[in-house]
C-alpha cells in the first residue's frame, strides 16, 4: 500500500533529500585533507566502497529491505556513523595520516551514506508517485543552491560537508516513522524483473551522465578554479528545468510528461552550455561548463524518476532497481569525471583545445537523444489525437447511447483486474488495435517487455488474444 504524507512530513522529506545529495564534493572535502595526495587516495577508496556497497545491497535486496523497515533506529545509527568518519580525519591532523586511519575513516563514509541513500530509496518507492517525482524535483533545486556553499570560509565547508548525511538521516527517520506501521509492497526480488525496465531511456541516460561528466571533468582538470560564475550558472539552470517540471507536476501531469518536461530542456541547456564552451573564451566557457552541468543533474534526477517508476508500476524490489541505479548514474560516472580521465590528461598533456572533440561528440550524442525523444513525443500525440477521433466519430453515431467511452471502459477494466498504471496504459493502446512492435517504439520499451506485459494483462482480464481485449473494449462501449 502507496503512502500519502502529509504537509509537514512533506517537508521534513524535502530538506531530507536536499541534503542527501551531497556526495562529498571535492571544494566541501578537501578542507579535511593537509595535502591533495590524501584527499585523492580518499577519494578512491570512498568511490570504491560505495561501489561495493551499493552492489552488496542489490545482492542481498530482500533482507536488506526488511533490515531497514524494522530497524530504523539502527539503520540511523549507520547513518551517523559518517559524524565518526569526518572526526576521524580531522584526527588526522593533529596525529598524522596513516593507511589504517584514511581506510578506516572512508570505509565509515561509505556506510553512512549508502545506508542513507537505501533508506531514502525504500521511502520513495512507498509513497504516492505525484509526491515521488514532485520530491525529486523539488530537491534539485534545494541542492543546486546548496552548491553555493563551496563559497563559504573553509570552516563553514567542512560543516556543511559533515553534518549533511546526519540531517538528511534525521529526517529520514523522522518520515519513516509516518509509515513504520505499514508493511511494504510486496516487490519481486528476481532478477528476471530486470528484462522488462526501459532501457531504451535509461541507456541514453548512462551515456549522457557518464559523457557528459567526462567533458565536464576534463575542463575542470584543466583549471581547478571552479569560478563563482560557473557554480551560479549551473544554480540557474537545475532551478529553471525543474521549477517548469514542478509547475507541470502540480498541474496534474503524469510521469511520462515529467519525462518530457525534464528531458527536453535539459537537453537544450546541454547544447547551449556546449556552444559557449566550443565557441567562447575565459568566463563564457566556465558559465556553459556550469550551464552543461546543470544539465547533467537534470539528467541525473530523470534517470531516478524513471527508475522508481519502474520499481512502482512492476512492483520490482526498489534496493535492486534504484541501488544498481546509483552505481551507474552516480558512482561511475563521477568516478571517471574524477579519477580515470583527469590522469589521463596528465598522463598525455592534453590542453583544452584537445577536449574540442569529445564536447563536440557529446553534443551529437545529446542532439539524437532529443531527435529520439521528440519523435517518441510526438507518435504518443498522435496516437491520443486518434483516440480522441474515435470517441468523436462514435460519439456522432449514438448521440443516444449510454455507452461509456473508449477510455472510460479501458479505465473500468483496468480497474477491474487491479492493472499498473503501465499495463493500462499498454491495454488501451493494444485495445486500439496498434501492434506490440509499434507500442515498444512509442513507449521506448523493449519488443520482448510489451510482450511479457501483452501476457500479463491478458491473463488478468482472462483473455487469450489482442482480438479477445479488443472484443471485450467494444462490448463496453457498445462498438461493433
Amino acid at each position: 500500500m502507496l503512502v500519502t504524507l502529509r504537509k509537514r512530513q512533506f517537508a521534513l522529506a524535502l530538506i531530507g533529500l536536499v541534503f542527501s545529495w551531497v556526495f562529498f564534493p571535492p571544494v566541501m572535502m578537501a578542507g579535511f585533507f593537509p595535502e591533495a595526495r590524501a584527499y585523492s587516495y580518499a577519494n578512491e577508496t570512498i568511490l570504491g566502497f560505495c561501489f561495493l556497497l551499493f552492489l552488496a545491497a542489490a545482492v542481498a535486496r530482500r533482507p536488506v529491505e526488511r533490515f531497514i523497515a524494522q530497524h530504523r533506529p539502527v539503520v540511523l545509527g549507520l547513518v551517523l556513523l559518517g559524524l565518526a568518519g569526518y572526526g576521524a580525519l580531522l584526527a588526522g591532523f593533529t596525529v598524522g595520516y596513516s593507511l589504517p586511519l584514511a581506510l578506516t575513516a572512508t570505509f565509515l563514509l561509505s556506510v553512512s551514506y549508502v545506508s542513507l541513500m537505501l533508506g531514502w530509496i525504500i521511502r520513495l518507492a512507498t509513497l504516492v508517485p505525484r509526491q515521488t517525482m514532485v520530491l525529486l524535483f523539488a530537491s534539485a533545486i534545494g541542492y543546486a543552491a546548496l552548491t553555493m556553499g563551496n563559497f563559504l570560509p573553509m570552516e563553514g565547508r567542512m560543516a556543511l560537508c559533515g553534518l549533511s548525511a546526519a540531517l538528511s538521516g534525521i529526517c529520514w527517520f523522522a518520515v519513516s516513522k509516518v509509515s513504520a506501521d505499514h508493511a511494504l509492497p510486496r516487490f519481486s526480488h528476481d532478477l528476471s524483473a530486470l528484462g522488462h525496465a526501459p532501457f531504451v531511456l535509461l541507456g541514453l541516460l548512462a551515456v549522457l551522465l557518464i559523457g557528459g561528466r567526462i567533458v565536464t571533468g576534463l575542463y575542470f582538470n584543466l583549471d581547478k578554479d571552479v569560478p563563482f560564475g560557473e557554480l551560479l550558472a549551473r544554480c540557474a539552470s537545475i532551478a529553471c528545468v525543474m521549477a517548469y517540471c514542478l509547475i507541470s507536476a502540480r498541474r496534474g501531469a503524469s510521469l511520462e510528461q515529467g519525462y518530457r518536461n525534464t528531458w527536453i530542456p535539459a537537453a537544450g541547456l546541454f547544447l547551449l552550455g556546449a556552444m559557449m564552451i566550443i565557441g567562447l573564451q575565459g568566463a563564457a566557457t566556465y558559465a556553459g561548463l556550469g550551464i552543461a552541468h546543470g544539465a547533467l543533474n537534470c539528467f541525473e534526477v530523470l534517470a531516478y524518476l524513471i527508475l522508481f517508476q519502474f520499481v512502482k508500476n512492476d512492483r520490482v524490489s526498489p534496493v535492486l532497481v534504484v541501488g544498481l541505479g546509483m552505481v551507474v548514474f552516480k558512482v561511475l560516472p563521477i568516478a571517471l569525471q574524477r579519477l580515470v580521465f583527469p590522469r589521463i590528461i596528465a598522463s598525455l598533456g592534453l590542453t583544452e583545445v584537445d577536449v574540442v572533440p569529445a564536447v563536440i561528440l557529446m553534443s551529437m550524442v545529446v542532439l539524437v537523444s532529443v531527435l529520439a525523444f521528440a519523435n517518441h513525443r510526438l507518435t504518443a500525440s498522435e496516437l491520443h489525437a486518434l483516440a480522441q477521433t474515435d470517441e468523436s466519430e462514435s460519439e456522432r453515431e449514438d448521440d443516444e447511447s449510454d455507452h461509456p467511452s473508449f477510455e472510460d471502459a479501458c479505465a473500468a477494466l483496468a480497474a477491474e483486474a487491479d492493472l499498473s498504471a503501465r499495463e493500462a496504459e499498454i491495454m488501451a493502446l493494444i485495445a486500439h488495435g496498434n501492434s506490440q512492435k509499434h507500442i515498444s517504439e512509442v513507449l521506448f520499451l523493449a519488443l520482448g517487455t510489451v510482450q511479457w506485459y501483452a501476457k500479463t494483462i491478458y491473463r488478468k482480464l482472462g483473455i487469450h488474444s489482442k482480438q479477445e481485449l479488443i472484443n471485450l473494449v467494444n462490448e463496453r462501449t457498445g462498438g461493433a
